[in-house]
C-alpha cells in the first residue's frame, strides 16, 4: 500500500504552506503591505489547490496535515504506524493496534503497547459477543476484504497472549490469567466452528498466572492441562518465581487459492536459521544459563483447529458461487427446453436463469489476505527460581523447596544467546524486557524485530479502502475513530 507513503509528499507541502500562513498571520495587525497581501493571496491560492489535489488523491480525507498533526504527539520512532491508524480509520484499526503495540512492546513504551492492544481486544470482543456490526460483517455477500479486520484465531489468541505478558509485567496476575484464557478462547473460535483448544502455551501461561498469585490449586490443573496437550510443557517448581520467554524467527503468511481465489491458506513464514535459545541471568559468580523449551509453534497454531490440519478457509463461499452459477446454467437451458415443449416464452426461463448469475456474482468470496506480520513463529519458554529463599524459622531446618511467597530478590541482568542446533548465532535479538512485580518476574524477548517492517499492514487493498470512503455510514464511523484517537 502506497498511500501512507504518498502521504509524506504531501506533508512535505503542508509544511511549506503552513509556514507562509503563520507568517501572514502574524502580520495581520500590521499596517497593510501590497506585498504582504500579494503573497497571502499565492498562499491562499496554493493551499487551496493543495486541498483539491488531496482530495483528488484522498478522497474526502484524512489529509496529510491531519494525519501528521496527530503522529507528532507521539513518539517518533512509532509515529508511522500511528499515520497508519489514523488513516485507515475502523476498517484495519484491529490489525494496526496489534503491529503497533508489539512494536510499542519491543521498545519499550509500555503505555503504548496497553493502549494499542487495548483498543484491538475492544473490537474483538465486541465482533464476537454478535452484535450488529459483527452480524453485518459475517454476511456471505461482504467481500472479504471489505470486512473490518478482526484477524484468524491465531492472530487474535496472540493480540491477547501479548496483553497477559503486559499484565504478568506489572504484577497484575488476575488480568493475566483473565487475558491468557481469552486467549486460549479465541484460539477455538473460528467463524461460526468452534474447536478444541490446543494451544498448550496459554494453558501453561494461566497456570503461572495463578502459582504467582497464590493460587496453587488453579495452578496445578493448569499446569496439567498443559502437560496433557504438550508434555514439553514442565510443571515449574513451587518457588520459581521467573518466567523466561524468547521469540524466534518469522511467523506464517496468508495467500489465497482456488477458482475465485476464495480460500485462505497459510505458508511458514522465511525460514531462519535460528531454533533454539540459552537465556543467561546475572552475572559473575551468581550467573545461571539454562536452555529455553519450545512452547509454541505459531505456524502450526495458523494451519490447525483443534489439533487437525486443515487445507484452507472459506471453501463453503466458493461452493456456493460454484454452485449458482451451475444452477443458472442448467435453469436456462432446461427453462428453455420446457417453455417451447410447452409452447410458452423462453425468455422467461432465460430471464431466471440470468437472474441467479447475477446473483452469483454478487458472492464475492475473495479470502482476505491481510495479516499481522510481525508474529513469531516459535515461543520458547522456561522458569526459574531467583533471589534468597525465605528464612528458616529460629531453631528449625529451612524447608527443602523454598515458598514463592518469601525471599528478598530483584531481576538480575539478562541476556540471551540464539542458536541454530548447538552453535551458538551472532544474532542479537530485541532488547528483552525485563520486570518484576509482586511476587514474580518476567523476561521477554525476540530474535527478530519487527521495527524494520513497513508501518503498512501487508494484504490491505488500497482501492477498496477508497471506496469505502464513499460509503457515509463508513465514513462516518471512521470519523468518530480518528475523533477519540486524537
Amino acid at each position: 500500500m502506497k498511500t501512507i507513503h504518498r502521504l509524506a509528499t504531501g506533508i512535505a507541502a503542508f509544511s511549506l504552506l503552513s509556514l507562509a500562513s503563520a507568517v501572514v498571520a502574524q502580520d495581520a495587525a500590521a499596517p497593510v503591505d501590497p506585498a504582504a497581501a500579494k503573497a497571502a493571496k499565492a498562499a491562499a491560492k496554493a493551499r487551496a489547490k493543495q486541498v483539491a489535489a488531496w482530495k483528488a488523491q484522498y478522497g474526502p480525507g484524512p489529509y496529510p496535515d491531519e494525519v501528521e498533526a496527530f503522529a507528532q504527539t507521539r513518539q517518533e520512532e512509532l509515529r508511522g504506524y500511528y499515520r497508519t491508524l489514523y488513516y485507515d480509520g475502523e476498517h484495519n484499526a484491529v490489525l494496526n493496534y496489534e503491529r503497533l503495540g508489539l512494536l510499542s512492546m519491543e521498545l519499550g513504551y509500555y503505555a503504548d503497547a496497553e493502549k494499542a492492544f487495548d483498543g484491538a481486544l475492544d473490537r474483538i470482543e465486541a465482533f464476537y459477543n454478535k452484535d450488529k456490526q459483527a452480524e453485518k460483517a459475517t454476511s456471505a455477500t461482504r467481500l472479504e476484504v471489505n470486512k473490518d479486520f478482526k484477524g484468524e484465531p491465531y492472530e487474535r489468541a496472540m493480540a491477547y497472549y501479548y496483553r497477559g505478558l503486559l499484565y504478568l509485567r506489572k504484577g497484575d496476575y488476575d488480568n493475566a490469567r483473565a487475558s491468557f484464557k481469552a486467549a486460549e478462547y479465541q484460539d477455538t473460535v473460528a467463524g461460526d466452528e468452534s474447536f478444541q483448544s490446543d494451544f498448550a502455551l496459554l494453558t501453561f501461561l494461566q497456570g503461572w498466572a495463578s502459582q504467582c498469585a497464590g493460587d496453587g490449586s488453579q495452578a496445578a490443573d493448569a499446569f496439567e492441562q498443559a502437560a496433557k496437550i504438550d508434555p514439553k510443557l514442565k510443571v515449574p517448581g513451587p518457588s520459581d518465581n521467573v518466567l523466561v520467554l524468547t521469540e524466534l524467527g518469522i511467523g506464517p503468511v496468508k495467500a489465497t487459492d482456488g477458482q475465485y481465489q476464495e480460500k485462505l491458506v497459510f505458508r511458514p513464514g522465511a525460514a531462519m536459521p535460528e531454533n533454539g535459545a540459552i537465556v543467561t541471568l546475572g552475572s559473575g559468580k551468581t550467573t545461571r544459563a539454562w536452555p529455553l523449551t519450545p512452547a509454541a509453534d505459531i505456524y502450526t497454531q495458523a494451519s490447525t483447529r483443534g489439533g487437525r490440519a486443515i487445507d484452507g478457509i472459506l471453501d463453503g463461499k466458493a461452493q456456493f458461487k460454484s454452485g449458482l452459477e451451475t444452477t443458472s446454467a442448467l435453469a436456462t437451458t432446461v427453462g428453455s427446453t420446457f417453455a417451447q415443449q410447452m409452447g410458452g416464452n423462453a425468455l422467461y426461463a432465460q430471464g431466471i436463469g440470468a437472474a441467479l448469475s447475477m446473483f452469483s456474482k454478487s458472492v464475492r468470496p475473495t479470502a482476505d489476505t491481510r495479516m499481522w506480520d510481525g508474529l513469531p513463529s516459535t515461543i520458547m519458554v522456561g522458569t526459574t527460581r531467583w533471589g534468597a529463599a525465605p528464612a528458616a524459622a529460629k531453631g528449625k531446618k529451612a524447608p527443602p523447596k523454598a515458598a514463592l511467597s518469601g525471599g528478598d530478590w530483584s531481576m538480575p541482568s539478562v541476556s540471551m544467546t540464539y542458536r541454530q542446533d548447538d552453535n551458538a548465532l551472532d544474532l542479537a535479538g530485541t532488547k528483552p524486557m525485563s520486570a518484576s512485580a509482586g511476587k514474580c518476574g518476567i523476561v521477554w524477548a525476540r530474535s527478530r524485530s519487527v521495527s524494520a517492517l513497513p508501518p503498512e499492514a501487508p494484504g490491505n487493498n488500497a482501492k477498496i479502502a477508497l471506496a469505502r470512503k464513499r460509503d457515509k455510514d463508513v465514513w462516518a464511523k471512521d470519523e468518530a475513530f480518528r475523533a477519540k484517537l486524537r
